[in-house]
């Protein structure tokens, strides 16, 4: 990429994402501490900001530095965030979904070579584990602590119920015991990482 196209690319990304931000050239050179001159300037492709001032404006506008010169065509920040939610959503569900496909042909399988088999039908349960393993796998690469503390929990009760249903013995009951014990740890947890998080931000503002 030569520095004319680059030059075009980054007029037209940044007439794009300005209007779709509802500023005007003077009200976004204004942010930035130029004239709208050189708004317009870099708009029409007869300069460049800096490197510095390229990522001032992308954090204004919402968007990333590659967002402003990227040769692909703009998408309103709107729509991309949609996207996000969309995929950060469909993806997790359709991992969980998979994991019950998985488990349930794995039944069928077991039926079929092994015919009635007593507790066969623990393998459903098992599956339920997996999925809650999945879903805490996302949450903590997509989702909100609030969020990861849920499916943690929920990981945490089900393995207490796989575990308890899979074994026989009088003191089986003590596998809630230490379930229980494990839950609120997992909560401590996720309530000290939130006010770390929220100490952190004081310091820096």
């Amino acid at each position: 990429m030569n520095e004319e196209t680059l030059r075009k690319h980054i007029a037209k990304n940044l007439a794009f994402y300005r209007k779709h931000a509802g500023l005007t050239q003077a009200e976004l050179a204004g942010l930035i501490n130029y004239s709208d001159k050189s708004v317009s300037k870099w708009e029409r492709g007869e300069g460049t900001p800096d490197v510095y001032v390229l990522t001032v404006i992308a954090g204004l506008l919402g968007v990333t530095v590659n967002d402003l010169i990227s040769d692909a065509e703009p998408v309103s920040p709107k729509i991309k965030k949609r996207r996000s939610m969309l995929v950060r959503g469909m993806v997790p569900a359709l991992s969980a979904a998979l994991c019950w496909l998985c488990g349930t042909v794995i039944y069928f399988i077991l039926r079929v070579l092994l015919g009635d088999v007593t507790g066969l039908w623990l393998t459903f349960v098992y599956t339920a584990v997996a999925s809650a393993v999945v879903l805490v796998v996302f949450s903590h690469i997509w989702w909100s602590k609030v969020l990861c503390c849920v499916f943690v929990s929920i990981l945490i009760w089900l393995c207490a119920v796989a575990a308890f249903l899979s074994v026989s013995f009088s003191g089986a009951w003590l596998i809630f015991v230490v379930a229980a014990v494990l839950w609120v740890l997992a909560v401590l947890w996720y309530v000290f990482l939130d006010i770390l998080k929220k100490t952190k931000q004081k310091k820096i503002q």
